[in-house]
């Protein structure tokens, strides 16, 4: 499964977020991290296409798990498995 996390340089928890995902992809063989940097054109688009506004936020596949908030660790893996066959 995909997990994207858009991020945008000059927001305060997207350093936290971006770790949160990365200690996730090491833990789920499951899981395929991408950062997306919205200051990127086709990313603010793809965010803009997933009906994101503000960062840090979480995505699976095409579901939005957290849009603007930093998870736990347990958090969102709990929502990855709740949100996996949808």
């Amino acid at each position: 499964m995909r997990l994207r996390v858009f991020t945008a340089p000059e927001c305060p928890k997207c350093p936290a977020a971006k770790e949160i995902a990365e200690t996730i992809a090491k833990q789920r063989d499951d899981i395929i991290l991408e950062i997306l940097d919205i200051s990127n054109i086709n990313n603010m688009t793809m965010a803009l296409m997933l009906q994101i506004c503000s960062t840090p936020s979480f995505v699976l596949e095409e579901t939005p798990l957290f849009i603007g908030e930093v998870p736990s660790i347990e958090e969102l893996n709990r929502s990855i498995d709740e949100n996996k066959s949808i």
